[in-house]
């Protein structure tokens, strides 16, 4: 059996570690940017946290306040239940407020609240799957709610209304 120890020849011994480990670093670094890359352009679920009642309807809200959360949305997402939403949680009132619809892959109604009062509605926005697309301004928010297309339509949601989300109790 032939061995090499770093005593007798260090140059080739620095060779042989580096043809062993060499492969497994270079393997693992493709393993790696493949996850990613397929880790970005996945929909994220995150946890139902408030439910809005409105008329005789509930929807129950994912909740999204980190940045990556808040960056993340509802892209990628191919189907929306009618009884389901996301609400973006911005911290504090902002002015201006910007959202857009790339890389989602599903319609959307686009609602505004500052405070839980709507202060616009953009219904029926259309998925854009490659840049530019429009972005649907705001004066106010403090949140911004997402249903399916039609759905703030359907239960009478429009600018000056009063939404009142109920957060869901821990289980």
């Amino acid at each position: 059996m032939f061995s090499l120890s770093l005593k007798s020849n260090p140059y080739a011994f620095v060779f042989k570690v580096i043809k062993i480990i060499g492969p497994v670093l270079g393997l693992s670094l493709i393993v790696g940017a493949l996850a990613n890359g397929y880790l970005q352009n996945s929909p994220q679920q995150l946890p139902i946290k408030y439910k809005l009642i409105q008329g005789e309807r509930t929807f129950y809200l994912e909740s999204a306040s980190l940045p990556e959360e808040l960056y993340k949305g509802l892209k990628f997402r191919t189907f929306l239940p009618s009884n389901r939403g996301m609400l973006f949680d911005l911290g504090r009132r902002h002015t201006n407020v910007g959202f857009w619809m790339y890389k989602v892959q599903i319609p959307l109604d686009i609602v505004y609240l500052d405070d839980g009062v709507v202060t616009k509605v953009i219904n029926n926005a259309s998925p854009c799957p490659k840049q530019p697309c429009p972005v649907y301004y705001a004066p106010t928010a403090t949140h911004v709610l997402e249903l399916r297309a039609e759905q703030a339509n359907q239960v009478h949601i429009q600018p000056g209304r009063k939404l009142k989300l109920l957060p869901l109790k821990k289980q």
